[in-house]
């Protein structure tokens, strides 16, 4: 028997004997753990991507909202050589903090607060054609909130209009003018409802130190009384940021 191995220590019982199988409860066990695994990974990111594309604006409600006046003025602009930063299309990127509702309930006054209630996610403002584009939204648990608010005996149906909303241009001489939208377009997702507006005959940004985005509800309006949401959309202290018009939206003004 002598030289059977090279060397005793490599001598190894796993290698010369087949280890005994699992038993098959603990082999039904470690697959179900895997598959609960996998399947919560690819729950997550379903939850991920459902969130992230029913939460983005429709494209359709971003795009110019190309009326006659806005067409004129741009063709007027294009004919003409303008000094730098004489812009067509401006918004302001320091006031994004601004479009969305943030103000807490107030004790004193006994107004309810509309925190994070509405937003106004995309605008841009032209000056030539003295008009302003925003879309305007807001999650539809908003309306929760609105039946809280205002005691309503059941939460409204998300396919209603239940906000009036005006844009406010507050001139710099401390004088105000209320503009109602020109043109509504809607659209609904999962969770929030959008509407593309447009405000004209907007006074010259020249002599305009803010414009604000007011919103109350339809059944309790009042526009000498302070507003269920106020969202700003121009500050003349900010700068101004050349809005980049898209390859559609140039072909719109064009047509």
């Amino acid at each position: 028997m002598a030289g059977f191995f090279d060397d005793p220590d490599d001598y190894s019982p796993e290698e010369s004997v087949d280890a005994p199988p699992k038993p098959l409860a603990v082999r039904i066990l470690g697959l179900t753990i895997k598959i609960l695994f996998w399947s919560l990974i690819l729950f997550m990111n379903g939850v991920i991507l459902w969130r992230l594309f029913s939460s983005g604006d429709p494209s359709e409600l971003k795009r110019v909202n190309a009326d006659n006046t806005l067409k004129g003025a741009y063709a007027d602009y294009i004919a003409v050589t303008h000094e730098p930063g004489d812009y067509f299309a401006f918004n302001q990127v320091e006031n994004t903090r601004m479009n969305i509702t943030d103000e807490d309930p107030d004790e004193e006054t006994g107004f309810p607060g509309n925190y994070g209630y509405f937003a106004v996610s995309h605008q841009v403002i032209f000056p030539y054609a003295g008009q302003a584009q925003i879309t305007f939204r807001y999650n539809l648990s908003t309306l929760t909130h609105l039946m809280e608010d205002y005691e309503l005996p059941e939460v409204p149906d998300k396919s209603g209009d239940y906000y009036d909303v005006t844009l406010r241009v507050v001139m710099k001489d401390g004088t105000e003018k209320r503009i109602k939208p020109a043109d509504v377009r809607k659209d609904t997702k999962s969770r929030y409802c959008y509407y593309g507006m447009m405000f004209k005959d907007l006074p010259s940004v020249d002599d305009v130190s803010g414009m604000f985005v007011d919103i109350y509800y339809i059944d309790d309006l009042d526009y000498t009384a302070r507003p269920y949401g106020e969202l700003c959309i121009y500050n003349a202290e900010y700068k101004k940021c050349e809005y980049k018009l898209g390859r559609k939206d140039a072909a719109a003004l064009r047509d």
